[in-house]
């Protein structure tokens, strides 16, 4: 009986110390170089979110006393948009992307957080230069922004924590200092949310980690 269960055991162990050995044997420059295919892989979503969303917000923070900062705004979504898609351009036409995957990476966390910072700028310009409706439109907004980077950016949650910095540090500033004790509050909880949705893009990085290695045993 022991000897049966000793072999059980053995048994329900040895997949997972086979696995274990694949990914020890993986190369991590091509396990690298999947990561980044992924990353660069869902950008374009990222892309065309910031687009649109940042229209349909162009549109409704417009206001003629307003009409120079929210066309200088629009103006800074487009570059960003552009300077996104040219860098997403560049990846798919190089040769040596595989070799170059961590210069690659480090392009693409400066974008992330330009992207962010771009939302982030319109958190600190136009929340406290709007109504009541248009700053619940804008929180809610922010927060849409803020999540949505996770799946975008789920092979590497350095590169969200980049991203979504940029969104919540002026946001949660122009809260602080509002005035208003309900605001003064709610900054007290947009970090808390930050670090939940790290977390989150966190745990799914390390489901994508076991997965690469896999490929390249």
């Amino acid at each position: 009986t022991l000897y049966a269960v000793a072999a059980a055991v053995h048994d329900a162990s040895a997949p997972a110390s086979v696995f274990a050995g694949i990914r020890d044997r993986a190369d991590p420059r091509l396990v690298l170089a999947d990561r980044v295919e992924q990353l660069y892989g869902q950008m374009w979503l990222g892309i065309l979110t910031t687009f649109a969303i940042g229209g349909i917000a162009t549109f409704e923070f417009w206001d003629e006393t307003l009409r120079e900062l929210v066309l200088f705004w629009w103006g800074l979504v487009l570059v960003i948009s552009v300077a996104s898609a040219a860098l997403l351009f560049s990846y798919r036409r190089s040769a040596d992307r595989a070799a170059n995957a961590a210069q690659w990476l480090r392009w693409l966390g400066i974008a992330a957080l330009a992207m962010g910072a771009t939302w982030g700028f319109a958190a600190a310009v136009f929340f406290p230069s709007h109504t009541d409706q248009q700053q619940v439109f804008l929180a809610f907004l922010l927060a849409g922004m803020m999540s949505g980077g996770i799946p975008v950016y789920a092979a590497s949650w350095r590169i969200f924590a980049l991203y979504a910095a940029g969104i919540v540090a002026p946001f949660t500033y122009v809260l602080a200092t509002f005035g208003n004790r309900l605001f003064v509050e709610l900054a007290l909880l947009v970090p808390m949310f930050y670090v939940i949705n790290v977390a989150i893009a966190c745990r799914l990085t390390q489901v994508f980690h076991s997965g690469y290695p896999l490929r390249h045993a």
